[in-house]
């Protein structure tokens, strides 16, 4: 008995007793902490590397835009691989083995994924030999396909303050670098909106559909005596608006459509009240509206014809804008909404309050049409920059713009160009795409 209760009081004194044991736990936790601070290291590491990697992936896609156009495919991603390995910290260079490179000449875009491994360090002791990493880029080189429309104030106030020889200038700076950025033939065209309180277009359109004749109105007013009366009453001639007066070089423009349809860009002109009215010029000098186009000279000429006359309309204008830029009847020189890599712009311009339409001369009436066209515009897809040049109404304008940094407040002539320079460089751009 004495002896199985002295083993008994062995075991229970070798079980109480923890100072060998802290040892070791210590040892056997030893190997998971470490692994655990390394993977810590390592990730983090892994988080430099992508973070450069991603970086090269950036620059590499800026670098394949710009040299797209020179280079075969197989040189492209040559290019591109070497690029990214030379980015790359010296450990994990030898781990990357060249990215994936899907060039699309049609649309203009490179694709870049690229892969790596980081070797792990302390992580090892987990069995983790290497950690991956990836990232990817797309560029586009050259410039989207562009149809600009460039609606431009032309009444008589743009006569002073040296305002129409400036905008001719800062149009024709516009038209030149558009016409330096085209790489294809028809990549960029523009068309050229003159306005007033109207607006006129070539003759040839005489006998479309949608043009609608008829309009009156009274000329050589006179106060002739009535002798049955005894009263003096005036008497006018009138006249009728026909095919044929409208299509004389010097009489024919057109109003603004029916209500609600002078602020929108519907082409079904199965009613009268659809169609566009014809009616004589307020101003005979006003330039014809130019549609889309590529031919830079005609471009430069029509901006040439230019002539300050007239009240501002400035709803007409916009939506005349707006057709050149619509696949649809009256023009059809426009590409189909949502085509890829195309971006439909308008350029608005004026330099006043809106005074008359073919409703009224109230201008809180016509600013509200104005405001209904421009909501109309943008809501079809098209981005809108807006203008002030010294006058108008402010407000109207800044809420037409596309977003705020879309509108211009323009205080002397003399800062049209800049500004005009500035746009077109905004819109042909080389844009890098997540």
């Amino acid at each position: 008995m004495c002896k199985r209760g002295l083993f008994r009081r062995w075991l229970a004194r070798f079980r109480d007793d923890q100072r060998g044991n802290v040892i070791m736990i210590f040892g056997l936790s030893l190997v998971p902490l470490m692994g655990v601070i390394g993977v810590a290291v390592d990730y983090s590491r892994a988080s430099r590397v992508r973070q450069t990697l991603s970086s090269a992936v950036d620059s590499a896609a800026l670098m394949a835009a710009r040299d797209a156009q020179t280079l075969t495919d197989a040189q492209l991603t040559d290019r591109i691989n070497n690029w990214l390995k030379a980015n790359l910290p010296a450990d994990v260079q030898d781990q990357f083995t060249g990215a994936t490179v899907a060039i699309d000449r049609k649309a203009r875009t490179v694709k870049i994924v690229a892969n790596g491994n980081v070797p792990a360090t302390v992580a090892q002791v987990l069995g983790t030999t290497n950690l991956p990493v990836s990232t990817m880029s797309q560029s586009t080189w050259g410039t989207n396909t562009i149809e600009l429309a460039l609606v431009l104030d032309n009444t008589g106030s743009m006569s002073s303050n040296n305002k129409m020889t400036a905008l001719k200038q800062a149009s024709k700076d516009l038209v030149k670098i558009m016409q330096d950025a085209t790489q294809e033939t028809d990549q960029i065209r523009i068309s050229i909106v003159p306005f007033a309180t109207q607006v006129r277009i070539d003759r040839s359109f005489q006998n479309e559909p949608w043009m609608r004749y008829g309009a009156t109105r009274e000329t050589n007013c006179k106060n002739v005596w009535n002798w049955s009366t005894g009263n003096y009453e005036k008497q006018c001639t009138k006249e009728t608006m026909t095919k044929s007066i409208w299509a004389k070089s010097t009489e024919g423009c057109i109003q603004d459509r029916d209500q609600s349809y002078d602020t929108n860009d519907s082409y079904s002109f199965g009613s009268q009240d659809q169609q566009y009215p014809a009616y004589w010029c307020a101003v005979s000098s006003l330039a014809q509206i130019l549609p889309l186009t590529s031919n830079w000279s005609a471009l430069n000429s029509r901006i040439d014809a230019m002539t300050p006359s007239g009240n501002t309309n400035v709803t007409i204008g916009a939506v005349w804008g707006w057709t050149t830029l619509s696949p649809n009847a009256p023009f059809t020189e426009a590409k189909p909404y949502g085509e890829p890599r195309l971006k439909k712009y308008m350029i608005l311009l004026t330099d006043g309050d809106n005074t008359q339409n073919r409703y009224t001369s109230n201008q809180s009436q016509i600013d509200s049409r104005t405001a209904l066209a421009c909501t109309n515009i943008k809501a079809s897809g098209i981005q809108l920059y807006t203008i002030r040049v010294m006058d108008g109404n402010a407000t109207l304008l800044r809420n037409c713009a596309s977003s705020a940094n879309m509108y211009y407040e323009v205080t002397s002539a003399s800062q049209l160009s800049p500004i005009f320079k500035s746009i077109a460089a905004e819109i042909s751009q080389v844009r890098l795409t997540q």
